[in-house]
């Protein structure tokens, strides 16, 4: 967990090197972004209970709605315009990120010993994580902006509930659970690639065989299906070993999801029911439960964005630890212990 946090650190501190202005921009936009809604019902529940509230006095009721009227307007024309700005920083900075580790990579590949290219292991170990971790930038910059704009979001619907009934905010800690759960399954999913890269590689190496001029003339002419045996029994190994992971954590996620389900509904309960106890609180109840409806979706997303998050700075750590690798010394070395006689460390 640890090693995962400095990496993001690193490949963040690398986003804001990258294009500063961009990464400033994506960020702070996607924050203000989330509490735009918010403030929405803010206004909404306002203009409400001033409706309730002065039945029969419209006259002196038309600059306060109308101010109001104005305040919404501008809070949704903001949200649209900061939309568009979000996308095209995020957009620009995947792009960015993406072409900077690939140009590091293949400096990186200078430094590898000549050997090692022929080496099925590292081919396994690393042409699945290279080709895997190469564009996880792109992918952790809209995880990042996609975590930040909704944990913002839940954020400020959390501060909204505080401010009409403190007790229903608590009702939105249910929300962490997920976000665990989302984690450690894309956690998994890291490793069980990892643990595949063998299997995985040499797949792709027989689908790239299949379509190769003197691959074909051969199995043609021997009538041989060495190419989807062997490829069959590969997936048919990843296959099992995937659905194995997939049914452990869809019992897990199914298993939160409605326990968070069942938490959510009691707390819709609990609005109708003060309502029904004091029917003057329909402002109030006009903003909880759409407050509460938003809030959930937005910590599902908090939670989807986390996990994807997650499975990106398990790529990345490799692929640092890749890139932070000395292999001029592991060469050396390996020179000098052939010279005296002496057996290296595999």
């Amino acid at each position: 967990m640890g090693r995962s946090l400095r990496d993001g650190g690193n490949t963040l501190k690398l986003l804001y090197h990258l294009d500063r202005s961009a990464f400033i921009v994506s960020a702070s936009t996607s924050v203000i972004q989330a509490v735009v809604y918010p403030l929405a019902m803010v206004v909404v529940w306002r203009g409400l209970a001033l409706v309730l509230a002065g039945t029969g006095a419209a006259p002196a009721l038309l600059p306060r709605g109308l101010v109001l009227l104005g305040g919404l307007f501008g809070l949704l024309a903001l949200e649209s315009v900061l939309g568009i700005a979000s996308e095209s920083a995020t957009s620009l900075l995947q792009a960015e990120s993406s072409q900077q580790l690939n140009a590091r990579i293949m400096r990186k590949m200078a430094e590898v010993p000549y050997h090692l290219f022929e080496d099925n292991d590292f081919q396994a170990r690393y042409g699945l994580l290279i080709s895997e971790a190469s564009h996880r930038p792109g992918m952790l910059v809209q995880g990042f902006v996609g975590s930040l704009s909704a944990l913002a979001a839940t954020l400020a619907i959390a501060v909204t509930l505080l401010a009409l009934a403190p007790l229903l905010a608590l009702f939105l800690l249910v929300l962490i659970p997920l976000a665990v759960v989302e984690a450690r399954y894309h956690a998994r999913i890291v490793e069980l690639q990892t643990q595949s890269s063998p299997a995985l590689f040499r797949m792709l190496y027989l689908a790239q065989r299949s379509i190769d001029a003197t691959w074909q003339r051969d199995i043609r002419v021997h009538r041989s299906t060495i190419l989807d045996d062997e490829y069959r029994v590969l997936s048919g190994i990843y296959l099992t070993d995937l659905r194995a992971v997939l049914r452990r954590y869809q019992v897990i996620r199914a298993g939160v999801g409605v326990g968070v389900a069942a938490v959510m509904t009691l707390a819709l309960g609990a609005v109708f029911w003060v309502v029904s106890r004091e029917p003057g609180g329909l402002a109030e109840a006009a903003v909880l439960l759409p407050a509460l409806v938003i809030g959930v979706a937005q910590g599902r997303s908090f939670a989807t964005s986390w996990g994807a998050m997650t499975e990106c700075l398990g790529y990345l750590a490799q692929l640092f630890a890749f890139l932070d690798h000395a292999f001029e010394e592991s060469a050396g070395a390996a020179r000098g212990s052939a010279r005296r006689g002496t057996p290296t460390a595999a």
